[in-house]
């Protein structure tokens, strides 16, 4: 099974961090809101286009959950959230995601990433688990 995660980065993704993202690994293939036809457009959208194009949304917007998208119902969605809203600090800790062995599970859940922990709500339930630590 491939570990590779198809992305989709939401507007409310800076440019600063869209360039961190796509830096952090190389088993992601990422396309940009900001950077396709469709910028400016609403939540749905992206996340209808996400669904067609088989892409999982990250976006720094929390509204953008489980209870406006039922889990099952899209690819995925990654909120970076967190107390720290600094690109440095999000993209870090994306990173740590990637390589926390556990990225698949993000596939057709929606996927909290914080400072330390990740929470995943899945059709299976909802489980946390701590990053591992920076190197």
């Amino acid at each position: 099974m491939s570990t590779n995660l198809r992305l989709l980065l939401d507007e409310a993704i800076t440019d600063p961090l869209a360039r961190r993202i796509r830096e952090s690994s190389n088993a992601i293939n990422v396309e940009y809101i900001r950077e396709l036809q469709i910028r400016g457009t609403t939540d749905e959208n992206v996340v209808d286009y996400a669904r067609d194009s088989s892409r999982i949304v990250v976006t720094t917007e929390t509204h953008m959950n489980h209870k406006k998208f039922p889990v099952c119902t899209h690819p995925g969605i990654i909120v970076l959230a967190g107390r720290h809203r600094h690109e440095d600090a999000q993209a870090e800790s994306f990173r740590r995601f990637l390589l926390s062995g556990r990225r698949e599970e993000a596939k057709d859940a929606v996927t909290f990433i914080s400072e330390d922990e990740v929470r995943i709500k899945s059709h299976q339930g909802d489980e946390t688990f701590r990053l591992p630590k920076q190197h």
